[in-house]
């Protein structure tokens, strides 16, 4: 379907998730590749690589109230040809972690994480979710809104499946449905998890908890090892905040770093990995994101939360507070003489009452 993308009159949503913002990725050859924020991860994008350790990067935009956040991946090579996997094999693919990034409408966004897997770094722009042309195609899964996009910043020729082709500067669309991927020729793949994330879970809300109790000068820094245990009480875990400050001595202007979470099992397997950009300007309460929506965590079950990164933080402690687990340094408690923890929260799905 040949048509523009970017002069579509938004229109209100008529079945599914709301949808009020997109992201717009630039591509090398000059294209933008339009993906929506749908729910909490509902909707992701492809964009191919040729590499030698890596297939392609994966793009995922969840909504927030009044901001997205965009999480970034490297899927590496695997035996099977990229191009012959199915949309189930790729939502499964082995990747290394390219960071989350935040940001409001209007917002331009370098996915720089992506550069230290030696993979290109795609800039990104938060855009106002458009609806198609009134009368247009409505799917009967998706609102209108709830589309993904190439659009081709030069002319170029494309064969369509019955045989004939088309030329000009426009684009195509398309509204893949659950579990299916679609190639956007000239950008990539489009894919819907097969369970509408945004219907499984809208919201979220505080589970274990370690946040006051702070005397303003316990820390340690991330260049150690630094861990933190914790016992859910429900069963997925979405969110992780931790409580940061700048190292010592602290930097004389804003600066930024690298920060990963990870979370590990009691045994010390890790089950997932975040890494994150941080400023020093705003490292108060850092949130990071868990990849797919979500990690299935059994309720009442030992887990581990391990932050890495260079001397730029430190992880805020506290002696005594929460009662549900404890902060180690290098693999032994943090203070020898007394219990200790490190100042955090974690997001679990709100209840249904």
């Amino acid at each position: 379907m040949f048509v523009s993308l970017t002069a579509w009159p938004q229109e209100p949503p008529q079945s599914g998730p709301e949808v009020t913002l997109g992201i717009q990725i630039s591509l090398s050859d000059g294209s933008v590749f339009y993906i929506p924020a749908v729910g909490n991860g509902e909707v992701s994008g492809i964009v191919p690589l040729t590499n030698n350790r890596f297939a392609a990067i994966r793009i995922t935009p969840r909504m927030f109230t009044n901001s997205v956040q965009i999480g970034a991946s490297a899927l590496l090579t695997d035996k099977k040809k990229f191009s012959e996997a199915s949309c189930e094999e790729i939502l499964s693919w082995n990747s290394e972690d390219g960071g989350v990034y935040e940001g409001s409408e209007n917002t331009s966004l370098l996915l720089s994480g992506l550069d230290r897997l030696g993979v290109p770094v795609l800039k990104v722009k938060i855009v106002k979710a458009n609806g198609p042309p009134p009368g247009g195609f409505r799917h009967p899964y998706a609102n209108s809104l709830a589309f993904c996009g190439c659009e081709y910043l030069k002319d170029r020729s494309i064969a369509f499946p019955d045989g004939s082709s088309g030329s000009g500067i426009a684009g195509i669309v398309s509204y893949p449905d659950a579990g299916k991927c679609v190639q956007l020729s000239g950008c990539g793949q489009c894919y819907r998890t097969m369970i509408a994330a945004s219907l499984q879970q809208t919201s979220m809300t505080p589970d274990q908890v370690n946040t006051t109790g702070w005397d303003d000068t316990a820390w340690r820094n991330l260049v150690n090892d630094v861990e933190q245990t914790f016992t859910p009480s429900v069963a997925k875990l979405m969110d992780v905040e931790v409580e940061l400050i700048p190292g010592n001595p602290p930097p004389e202007r804003d600066a930024e770093d690298y920060v990963t979470l990870r979370v590990l099992d009691a045994r010390g397997r890790q089950l997932a990995a975040v890494t994150k950009r941080v400023s020093t300007a705003n490292c108060d309460q850092v949130m990071f994101v868990i990849p797919k929506g979500a990690l299935n965590v059994t309720p009442g079950q030992t887990y581990r939360l391990q932050l890495s990164g260079g001397i730029t933080f430190g992880w805020k402690y506290m002696v005594g507070g929460y009662e549900k687990g404890a902060a180690t340094f290098n693999g032994k408690p943090l203070l020898g003489e007394a219990r200790s923890t490190f100042l955090f929260r974690t997001f679990g799905p709100t209840k249904e009452k």
